[in-house]
């Protein structure tokens, strides 16, 4: 039975803190399973409502120490021009990009050999290293548009 991307997300998130050091508390482990079982982006404080909601004992300076570390272990994703983040959904280490509705928040990673290689194109045409980016569409989910037909 394969395991749910949502499991798979939080073991990967403990593993990596474990390897930076990082011990499994049960606060952490309550925040990267709400993390994991969101099905659109949050913020930190929408999370630590969340996480009180659901009897979590964890503080708001907590709750953005967890998000930054793991912004930086690269298991987060920050949505573009807010303070809400996603999870990786995907175990393999490329760029990614994400698709957002912008009816009802729900976010696709998506991988394109095409567009990886158009931006290759662009590093070579402007002899730019570039060290990261950040590419992320907005629409319409299938849901959100055949509610408004």
């Amino acid at each position: 039975m394969p395991v749910p991307a949502s499991s798979e997300f939080a073991a990967r998130a403990e593993e990596a803190f474990r390897q930076k050091g990082g011990r499994i508390t049960p606060r952490r482990r309550a925040l990267l399973e709400l993390l994991a079982s969101q099905r659109k982006p949050l913020g930190p404080r929408q999370l630590h409502r969340e996480l009180l909601r659901r009897g979590a004992r964890i503080d708001l300076v907590s709750v953005y120490r967890n998000v930054s570390a793991l912004l930086a272990l690269g298991l987060l994703h920050r949505v573009v021009g807010s303070s809400a983040v996603r999870p990786c959904r995907e175990s393999k280490a490329r760029c990614h990009h994400a698709i957002v509705c912008t009816a009802c928040g729900k976010t696709r990673e998506f991988h394109s050999a095409a567009l990886e290689r158009a931006l290759l194109e662009v590093r070579r045409s402007t002899r730019f290293r570039v060290e990261e980016h950040v590419l992320e569409l907005r629409g319409r989910c299938p849901a959100c548009r055949g509610a408004r037909a």
